[in-house]
């Protein structure tokens, strides 16, 4: 009887062998006990911009508030800078111009007696007006940047020397105009210059011009032609955009500097972030 029980062990190894060979052996055994992936990806977690960032050492949200303080102090310092007398008429950099549709109303009044006075007393009343006005932008900035909304602070801050300025310019612009241009058109008004108000000299330049045009082309009417067209310029619209342009380009400067000399500023924020950077 053992002799049996031993051949029959000996053909139950036997088969179990060729199985395994032939690969027809049940894999229910080893399936079983060895449970399978699962096939479902884990989504990877979201990025968190509130998180302080390991690589600069300041999280989105305080490089945001570092970004508005610093646009702030340039404004501030836009406003004590270019409120003063000759700011903009004495510098080359914000002097306001005439506007480049009046070419040919300064070259035809400049020929004119008195013409070049008329045209001078206009440039002169614009750039005294921005310079009136450069006091009042701190209030008008100030809303415009705190309003003003910031994806990707990190990124601004790590970026050029004007960046902040620039991104500034980008978002709040025509909400700047819309704040400004009343400031610039109730000071175009006032009697900034002797008795002569901006608006009121550019009257004047303006009727000797289109006085000028009409009899040009009452002649030139004969030949079927039109010498000179009547100006028709929003001077309230233009002087506000040649003193926003000194404005960003003075709280430019700003940036620059306090990306140079972020530690000589007192907000806590300015000197954290941009401190980080140096």
């Amino acid at each position: 009887m053992s002799v049996a029980l031993f051949a029959t062990g000996a053909q139950d190894t036997s088969l179990k062998e060729i199985n395994r060979q032939l690969g027809t052996e049940s894999s229910e055994d080893t399936s079983a006990s060895k449970p399978k992936a699962s096939t479902t990806a884990k989504p990877a977690p979201a990025a968190d911009v509130s998180q302080t960032s390991s690589r600069y050492g300041f999280s989105n949200d305080e490089a945001v508030k570092a970004l508005k303080a610093a646009l702030n102090e340039g404004a501030k310092v836009a406003s004590a800078q270019l409120s003063k007398e000759d700011a903009y008429y004495k510098n080359p950099l914000y002097y306001i111009d005439m506007p480049k549709d009046a070419e040919k109303l300064v070259a035809t009044v400049s020929k004119l007696p008195n013409g070049k006075k008329n045209v001078e007393n206009v440039i002169l009343r614009l750039n005294r007006t921005a310079e009136a006005c450069a006091a009042e932008i701190i209030p008008v900035f100030a809303e415009a940047i705190t309003g003003m909304t910031v994806g990707d602070g990190v990124a601004i801050v790590t970026g050029k020397d004007n960046a902040a300025t620039e991104y500034l310019k980008k978002k709040t612009y025509d909400q700047l105009v819309s704040l400004y241009k009343p400031k610039i058109a109730a000071a175009l008004d006032q009697k900034l210059v002797g008795s002569m108000s901006a608006n009121e000299a550019w009257e004047k330049l303006t009727a000797t011009y289109n006085k000028a045009g009409g009899t040009a082309n009452k002649v030139s009417s004969i030949f079927g032609k039109e010498a000179i067209k009547e100006v028709d310029i929003d001077l309230a619209e233009y002087a506000t955009e040649k003193a926003l342009d000194a404005v960003f380009l003075k709280i430019a400067d700003e940036e620059a500097e306090i990306r140079d000399n972020p530690l000589e500023y007192s907000s806590d924020m300015i000197r954290k972030v941009f401190g980080s950077r140096k």
